[in-house]
């Protein structure tokens, strides 16, 4: 038995509605003090985390599709 699984997926939902609450609470900020351009950076940036973090097994994959795209094999 794995008895960390449940755990493991608790803490990531919580650690998930954290982060969107800080991401949420930091674009509002720039939103607010009219500076689009940190605004539109720390999008693109928080877009990134997301799925880096929320989704790796999709990542590791596409890097072995890109990897098996361009070296063959």
């Amino acid at each position: 038995m794995n008895f960390g699984e449940n755990i493991q997926s608790w803490f990531g939902v919580q650690i998930g509605a954290l982060l969107l609450v800080v991401i949420g609470a930091v674009a509002i900020y720039f939103l607010m003090k009219r500076e689009f351009s940190k605004f539109v950076g720390f999008a693109v940036f928080s877009m990134i985390v997301g799925v880096f973090v929320f989704s790796p097994d999709n990542v590791v994959g596409l890097g072995e599709r890109l990897w098996s795209t361009v070296f063959g094999g």
